[in-house]
């Protein structure tokens, strides 16, 4: 005969304890892994986009003359060193350019694809807040990615220098590329503060596409695309003016000319000059200080605060 320690006692047993719940910090970093592993390609495009990059400088071709470089005279070295610097900048456009493309697309799917597959009713039977799993999509495409990129662009840089040294040591590329450890980390510090602008700038685009993607019920890409592009249109037909467009065009790429980027010439038709001395030139107080940087910062809670809302009540049961 089986009997328990209550049974004996004559005390009722006491209720077990509850689990004890996961550190809030702890759960945000389970669920960003976890848009890793279902959205592969956060992580593996910019992977390939540097492999061909750092491919390209075994098997592409470049001739300089040597009366080219021998015109600089004591210069050469110095001319060599803006343009490792500046290699810097150039391999960093495509990885950024591959990553602004995939992020996009994951903006768009990434609270959408929940509901279309009814993921969605499985999470929500989790002890995981709408609130945590929103910010957690947010913080891979506004931090986590754009830094993972950043400091991928400067690992595919040291790659392509090196690879491309050890080429030129046996005759088979110019030796254009010298290196200079103080000019390589001002020319990182300058890509640093220019991804921050970047995301910092364009993270409206950011909230406004998770927005639509919670709320849409098919099609995200067209709700996303149709209403600003409409409504341009219609501006201009009935009106005839263009504010809409106009500060569309603004949201994407403004921050570039409060910065006074137009206005550097670190490429000239004389010489060459390394790209760290874009942080004396450049505007960065302005840049950094700028009221519709802030004002698009906060529209961007806004929108994810709007997007979390929706996904706690709006599923597809």
């Amino acid at each position: 005969m089986n009997s328990t320690i209550a049974d004996l006692t004559g005390e009722p047993a006491a209720n077990p304890a509850p689990p004890a719940a996961l550190p809030a910090g702890r759960t945000l970093l389970t669920l960003m892994r976890r848009e890793f592993w279902e959205h592969r390609a956060l992580w593996l495009c910019p992977l390939v986009v540097a492999g061909v990059l750092v491919l390209s400088a075994v098997l592409v071709r470049a001739r300089v003359d040597a009366d080219d470089l021998a015109q600089l005279g004591p210069f050469a070295s110095q001319q060599k060193v803006a343009l490792f610097t500046i290699a810097q900048w150039a391999l960093s456009m495509p990885l950024a350019l591959a990553a602004s493309i995939v992020l996009c697309f994951y903006a768009l799917d990434c609270l959408y694809a929940e509901r279309k597959d009814r993921s969605i009713l499985f999470w929500k039977s989790l002890p995981v807040s709408d609130g945590l799993t929103v910010a957690s999509k947010a913080l891979v495409a506004i931090v986590v990615v754009p830094l993972g990129v950043y400091v991928l662009a400067a690992l595919t840089a040291l790659a392509f220098s090196a690879l491309f040294t050890v080429r030129a040591a046996a005759g088979y590329a110019p030796a254009v590329l010298s290196w200079d450890g103080l000019e390589w980390l001002r020319a990182e510090f300058a890509l640093l503060l220019m991804t921050i602008l970047g995301v910092l700038w364009t993270a409206p685009i950011t909230g406004y596409l998770m927005l639509v993607s919670a709320l849409s019920r098919r099609s995200p890409l067209v709700w996303a695309l149709v209403p600003p592009l409409v409504g341009s249109l219609l501006e201009r037909i009935v009106f005839g003016t263009h504010y809409l467009w106009s500060f569309l065009v603004y949201r994407i790429a403004g921050i570039w000319h409060i910065l006074g980027l137009e206005h550097s010439h670190i490429i000239s038709h004389h010489s060459l000059r390394p790209f760290g001395t874009l942080l004396e030139e450049l505007n960065w107080r302005g840049a950094f200080g700028s009221i519709d940087l802030w004002l698009g910062v906060v529209a961007t809670l806004a929108m994810l605060y709007a997007a979390v809302r929706l996904r706690r009540y709006h599923d597809e049961t």
